[in-house]
């Protein structure tokens, strides 16, 4: 059980969970969900995308549960107009997001500060340009198609992906929000620091994350506000 305390208004805390790492422990993980969400996993026909279904979302209830110092099967989830998570009834404010691709899955908490984050594995397979015309501003189409190869389009792809899906989320709407309203850095370098992005008439600070070297993940925290200037991002939970 994670210690029951809040982050500070600059602080946002980040864990990155390797999935299949919980499968020993899925007995006790499958017991802290909530019964539609018992029921909603059943429904997968896939046993691998089933049991990192479970794994992932009852640990998200442990940490959260560790925050707002509840037992985590007591913890209130629900969703908002275009699907962003929340907890119900929350007197710390806290605010949070999670995402997951394949084995890992990332959690961002903060209090008071509006949050995203996205993580993608990175898969040379998909038809990218296409998925960037659909998703992507038209700035950041011609900057990716001019990348001299796969290695760096692929790299670019996914870097540019996540970047903008974290902003979604953060403000909430997710895709809800067309990709083309706004723009986000297209590089295969990891961006310097946080990057003031303007997405859906709000400013955020965006920032890559370090994930393994077939993933890429990206974090988004809302600039105004509390405070204008970026919040720390740091890795783990507060300490006691």
């Amino acid at each position: 059980m994670i210690a029951a305390l809040a982050p500070g208004n600059d602080v946002v805390y980040l864990q990155c969970i390797v999935l299949s790492q919980q499968f020993p422990e899925l007995p006790r993980l499958r017991q802290l969900l909530s019964q539609p969400e018992t029921d909603r996993y059943a429904l997968l026909k896939d046993d691998l995308t089933q049991k990192r279904s479970i794994a992932g979302r009852g640990v998200v209830r442990e940490i959260l549960g560790g925050y707002v110092g509840v037992a985590p099967e007591k913890v209130r989830l629900v969703t908002g107009e275009h699907g962003k998570p929340y907890l119900a009834e929350c007197t710390e404010n806290l605010r949070f997001n999670v995402s997951h691709s394949e084995d890992m899955l990332i959690l961002a908490v903060s209090t008071c500060r509006d949050v995203g984050v996205d993580i993608e594995a990175i898969k040379t397979d998909k038809p990218l340009n296409n998925m960037a015309r659909l998703a992507f501003s038209p700035r950041e189409q011609e900057e990716l198609f001019t990348l001299p190869n796969s290695h760096l389009h692929s790299t670019a792809f996914y870097r540019c992906w996540v970047r903008k899906e974290a902003c979604m989320k953060a403000c909430g709407r997710g895709f809800s929000l067309p990709g083309c309203s706004f723009d986000v850095p297209v590089s295969v370098e990891k961006l310097p620091l946080q990057t003031l992005i303007n997405c859906n008439q709000s400013f955020w600070h965006l920032q890559d994350i370090d994930v393994p070297g077939n993933y890429c993940a990206a974090v988004a925290v809302e600039a105004g506000g509390v405070s204008p200037s970026p919040p720390t991002v740091v890795w783990g939970v507060p300490k006691t």
